[in-house]
Order: structure tokens, then sequence, then C-alpha cells
């Protein structure tokens, strides 16, 4: 399976880091150079900025069109990818997950990650014996997208929905793309950097948030009414998500998601 790891060009640590790590566990690592607001002209920028249940920034753009490079990869390939932000700390037996998830079929997207804050998990799920874990139906999540397993189906549906809706934030994008078939593993094989420390875990590189750390504005509404439309549009996504928790509540719990901290 193929490994795309995405890292901006002057983030030389985290590239040595992720280096070291994918050689360490035997992945097939590529490096994609991440999209920077440099990247990003003002007319393409103005086109997307608003297209989002707020203003997005213009790293917040750079950072979703480096996810979108690497879902059309995906998408004219012929099997699943395994897709890293370059602050993203895996398990030792990430390569077994691997060669199991690759067996699958009728599956779009797994969530390798966890960040501290629940997921809406479903109370059915495929066992992984060999590797003491288990995949849980993902059918609601909220933040995380450093390090999740792509298929060429997922890929086409997330290029689909940003074709006919414009872009968002990438996690709360894919989150929010419910006609994909997620999978969420438990324990988790993931984490980042910046919540490394939480979960007991030594942090090998510094674990600040590089889009966080660029202290950019938000770009402006036009006027009331456009401020209007953002603040319907956001109603409108807290609605779904309601909706979502509420049909799908009955088959599924609300739970962290821990991780095997001898796996790190």
């Amino acid at each position: 399976m193929k490994t795309y790891i995405l890292n901006l060009p002057s983030a030389l640590e985290r590239r040595k880091f992720q280096a070291q790590q994918t050689e360490r566990l035997g992945l097939d690592a590529e490096f994609i150079d991440a999209q920077t607001p440099a990247d990003i002209s003002d007319t393409f920028f103005q086109a997307h900025a608003f297209s989002w249940e707020r203003p997005i920034k213009i790293t917040e753009v750079a950072c979703f069109m480096s996810h979108h490079h690497v879902w059309q990869l995906v998408a004219t390939s012929h099997e699943p990818a395994l897709v890293l932000e370059d602050d993203a700390i895996l398990a030792h037996n990430t390569p077994e997950l691997l060669k199991f998830l690759r067996q699958l079929d009728d599956v779009d997207h797994v969530s390798l990650e966890t960040r501290q804050r629940q997921k809406l998990l479903g109370r059915h799920f495929k066992g992984a014996a060999s590797l003491n874990a288990h995949l849980h139906p993902l059918l609601q999540d909220r933040t995380g997208a450093a390090a999740y397993v792509l298929w060429p189906s997922g890929a086409r549906i997330l290029l689909a929905k940003f074709a006919q809706q414009g872009m968002g934030l990438a996690d709360a994008f894919i989150s929010s793309t419910y006609q994909l078939k997620s999978w969420q593993t438990v324990p988790a094989f993931a984490i980042q950097a910046d919540v490394a420390a939480a979960y007991g875990i030594l942090c090998p590189i510094a674990p600040h948030s590089l889009i966080a750390r660029e202290k950019v504005p938000s770009p402006l509404t036009r006027n009331g009414w456009h401020d209007l439309q953002l603040k319907r549009r956001r109603l409108r996504a807290q609605l779904r998500l309601a909706i979502r928790y509420l049909t799908c509540f009955w088959r599924a719990r609300r739970q962290f998601v821990g991780i095997d901290p001898a796996q790190f």
C-alpha cells in the first residue's frame, strides 16, 4: 500500500522524522509538497473562501488543496493508500494493520487517529485478532485528517463533493461526507504531535501546528447579508449533525478512542 505524506517544503524537521518513521516501519512512502498560501492565487482564494460554514483562511485553503491533490492520485489508482500529515506519529504495528485493511471490501475510508474527542461508533465491528484491534463504523467524527486510509471509491466521493459544493476544513469536510463508508480503528494507530503528551507519548518533533502558528486573518465577509448566509449554512450543518446522531444513536455509542501505549 502506498503512503502519501503531506509535508511543507520548509518543514525539514518533520520531513526527516517521517522519513525515519516510514523507513523503520517499511512503508512505501512518497512525500507530497503541501501547498502554501503562496501557491493559492487570489482569484482561487476568493472563489472558495466562503464555500464553508465560516470564512476559510488561506492557510486552510492550502491545507485542503494538499489533501485534494492526494485524493486525485488515489482516485486514479487501483488500491487504497495511507495519507499522512507530517506530524502524524504511527503505532509500531501499523504495517500489519495496512495488510489487514488491503483485504477489505466495501470500505471507502478508515481513520487511524484519535484526538481526545468522542466519536460516534457503530456497535458492530470487524475483528483483527492478530492486531488485538477492531474496526467500528465511524458514523460521526469532528476532527482529524492526519492519518487515514482512503480507497479509490472514497477519493472519488470526496472529489465529487468538492466539485458540487466547494471546499471546507479538510477534516470536517471528510467527516461530514456521510456517503463514505467510514470506519475507525480501535485502538487508534496514530496521533498527532500536538496531542502526544496528553496520551503519555514522547513527542519526537516540535508539537505545535504549523497552520495554527501562522497568524493569518480570516477573510472579511462582503456585507450583512453575506454574514447571514454563512450563519444559515452553519445552522443547517448543526441540524445535519443532530439528524445524523438521531438516525444512528440506536446502533451506535459515543466514545473516546484510546491507544495502545505499548505500540508507541
